[in-house]
């Protein structure tokens, strides 16, 4: 890829960031009031939020840096474990969640309520949580084994490299996301999975407080880290199945579209899947890095907005005592 299309990838990127996030900061659900006795509590719960969101980030960006480290100092590896950094930074972000899942919102009293109906991982996830990540692991999962059956092993006996006969051509091109590269990722891939069905059982059971406009913040509170933890999982599922896409139809190409005996060679039908898988797989990274734009926006955004008012503090009526 040229500069010139990163740099316009990138201020696009930019724009979405900085639109998004002025829609963010006036969603409706975001603005709760509160008598004027609890304002310290969702105060200090708010920050507690956004120290839990650094936190994740800082482990994130640390962990990403390692693996480029490693990778740089592994020049036999050919780039698979900087091609696993991705997996390697959501996977740091959503074992931080996991450890943390529950933001203490501190309430005067002894008294305590529970909620008779049990809560499962999904039950603070909007309805398309429960689609789009499985949706995005299955074609990664399809991608992943497409790719490794069409996969030959290279010089160093690696199944990174694909061939392409045609007659009398034949071609050779490296790097291609055979099982080389696509193991690996299967494998990140399923420990994200796992990563993050675990920091969505725990948010969810995480205790809850007694009074209405407490519980109303930490519900807020629970809906954004679910959508954090959703879209940083589908995210980098996405990012992974635009890139091996894109990384396939780039030797794709190469292998398909040579100059033999004077004239060149476009051996189709590969060289318009590659092509295709070259144009459709940049895209579909665009979108992939969107959502983990989206994932950090929701983490670093304030959960709520309080609004104190004169009132007297009248805890709700407990569903059960303890």
């Amino acid at each position: 890829m040229g500069l010139i299309p990163l740099v316009v990838i990138i201020a696009a990127l930019a724009l979405v960031w900085l639109a998004v996030a002025r829609l963010r900061s006036t969603e409706a659900f975001r603005r709760v009031t509160v008598p004027a006795g609890l304002a310290p509590s969702l105060h200090a719960a708010r920050r507690a939020f956004r120290r839990r969101a650094a936190l994740a980030t800082t482990a994130a960006v640390v962990v990403g840096a390692l693996a480029v480290a490693v990778d740089h100092a592994m020049p036999a590896g050919y780039d698979l474990v900087f091609l696993l950094v991705p997996a390697l930074m959501s996977l740091a972000g959503l074992l931080v969640i996991a450890a943390l899942p529950g933001v203490p919102v501190a309430e005067s009293g002894s008294q305590r309520s529970a909620d008779l109906a049990p809560r499962h991982p999904w039950s603070f996830a909007p309805a398309w949580a429960r689609v789009l990540p499985a949706t995005a692991g299955v074609l990664l999962l399809g991608v992943i084994v497409a790719f490794g059956l069409t996969s030959e092993a290279s010089e160093d006996g690696l199944f990174r490299a694909i061939r392409i006969d045609s007659g009398a051509y034949s071609s050779t091109a490296t790097p291609y996301p055979g099982w080389y590269y696509g193991v690996p990722v299967l494998l990140v891939t399923v420990a994200l999975a796992i990563a993050a069905a675990t920091a969505l059982a725990r948010v969810a059971a995480s205790a809850r407080p007694t009074h209405t406009t407490l519980r109303e913040a930490d519900q807020v509170m629970r809906l954004l880290i679910t959508r954090v933890i959703v879209k940083l999982t589908t995210g980098t599922f996405i990012v992974y199945l635009g890139g091996l896409m894109f990384m396939g139809g780039r030797a794709m190409s190469a292998a398909s579209g040579q100059w033999f005996d004077g004239s060149y060679a476009e051996i189709q039908p590969w060289f318009t899947v590659a092509l295709t898988l070259f144009c459709v797989g940049l895209i579909v990274v665009g979108i992939g890095v969107g959502l983990l734009l989206l994932a950090v926006l929701d983490a670093v955004t304030p959960p709520f907005t309080v609004r104190p008012v004169p009132s007297t503090l009248q805890p709700a009526e407990p569903t059960t005592r303890a």
